[in-house]
């Protein structure tokens, strides 16, 4: 994401080899996911009366953002050296250039949240995250375990804690879900809704890095890995959303969150699915019961982040089948998604600016056929990255400002 350094070694690389085609998959996933969440709706009315939720609920609310925040980590330990984290000189160079990109992400970030796209733009917010992993970048894989858990674990009690304070001193509205550049002219407002208030509270949100760089420690390329990611991840999700279930199933607890959203019962049922008009939940103890999409409670991260390693898992599964029964032409076959995935930030970017200018022309089109014209773009788009060879035009920029801070070139795997 200046001139290089002098030096009589050799510049290093923050990461050398190849990429790894099942993590980028992983990400086309999560970026596809996210384009269906903000073009797509949540909710529909249902035949009988009363409504519900849709496909892209049940799929993507939640998942492909959350998917999104443990590939950013398990990218971060691959440019810091993947299962062999690099020694401290080279650490340090590295850093200097995660720095660099996350600020520049960070940028791009709040240029985008001045588009009129009707989006959470999440990149300032991963930039945050960015600068806030760097302390953890020189742990073994043992110990980012276990503060992925305990983040997981705590961070939304901090959450719940800090809610209603923060809330009392700033109005969150005031930024309104993506902070852009005239929002910094009230920077305490910003700062609230990055860390507690907002769509992606960082308060929460990095124990999803600190998951992905747990993970990014392991040897990725080995299928027992990739097994184990598969299986543990469904294993936590699975767990997550029947203990939520069952809390939700005590004497009171619908009652309460009703009183507290002011839902009627399907609405709450809607809503537990959608993620959405769950806000007042947060006054109520039953609260720490969901596992709706974007509360932030215990279950809701522990369950988007096993689905995640699930998804992370089963990528590099598919993609090690295909390349070892078909060869080039099994890594060819995942050329669209994974081309999509190994240029996210300016395809993420790019689909915001169409949803801006475009919104005239694609007002009276049904919302299918808008949402499968993005995804023909970018998988076409993740053909050209994949055949040509070259980065995206935002990766190719933030890669050499990033490049250049570390002081010599980087060899991203993934």
């Amino acid at each position: 994401m200046s001139a290089r350094r002098p030096s009589p070694a050799p510049a290093p690389a923050l990461a050398g080899g190849h990429r790894l085609s099942g993590v980028d998959a992983a990400r086309g996933i999560a970026l596809l996911g996210m384009m269906a969440t903000h073009i797509l709706p949540l909710s529909q009315a249902l035949p009988g009366g009363g409504g519900g939720p849709t496909w892209t609920a049940l799929l993507f609310a939640g998942k492909a953002s959350a998917l999104f925040a443990v590939l950013a980590g398990v990218g971060l330990a691959l440019l810091t050296g993947g299962a062999r984290p690099q020694p401290p000189e080279r650490l340090r160079r590295s850093r200097r250039g995660i720095a660099v990109r996350a600020l520049l992400v960070a940028v791009i970030g709040f240029a985008a949240g001045s588009l009129d796209a009707g989006v959470a733009v999440i990149l300032v917010h991963y930039g945050v995250l960015f600068l806030l992993a760097l302390p953890f970048l020189g742990l073994p894989a043992r110990r980012l375990a276990w503060w992925a858990g305990g983040w997981l674990l705590l961070s939304p009690v901090a959450l719940f804690l800090l809610l209603p304070v923060v809330r009392a001193w700033v109005d969150p509205s005031d930024v309104g879900g993506s902070p852009a550049f005239t929002d910094l002219a009230q920077p305490v407002t910003v700062l609230a809704d990055l860390f507690v208030t907002g769509y992606y509270p960082v308060v929460a949100w990095l124990g999803f890095l600190l998951v992905g760089l747990a993970v990014g420690r392991s040897d990725l390329s080995r299928p027992p890995v990739a097994l184990a990611l598969l299986a543990g991840g469904t294993a936590v999700a699975a767990a997550a959303r029947w203990g939520s279930a069952e809390l939700l199933a005590a004497p009171g607890a619908n009652a309460a969150l009703r009183a507290a959203t002011g839902l009627s019962a399907q609405g709450l049922d809607t809503a537990l699915a959608t993620g959405q008009k769950l806000d007042g939940a947060q006054q109520s103890i039953w609260w720490f019961a969901l596992s709706a999409p974007h509360t932030g409670s215990p279950l809701d991260l522990l369950h988007v982040a096993g689905t995640a390693l699930a998804v992370l898992g089963g990528c590099l599964l598919v993609a090690a089948a295909l390349t070892a029964t078909l060869g080039p032409l099994g890594d060819a076959l995942l050329w669209p998604v994974a081309g999509a995935g190994a240029a996210t930030l300016t395809l993420y970017t790019g689909h915001l600016m169409a949803l801006d200018l475009l919104s005239g022309m694609t007002a009276e089109l049904p919302r299918l056929a808008v949402y499968l014209g993005f995804v023909v773009a970018a998988l076409l788009a993740g053909i050209v990255v994949k055949w040509s060879g070259v980065r995206g035009p935002l990766e190719a920029a933030v890669h050499a400002a990033s490049a250049a801070a570390a002081g010599g070139r980087i060899r991203e795997r993934t």
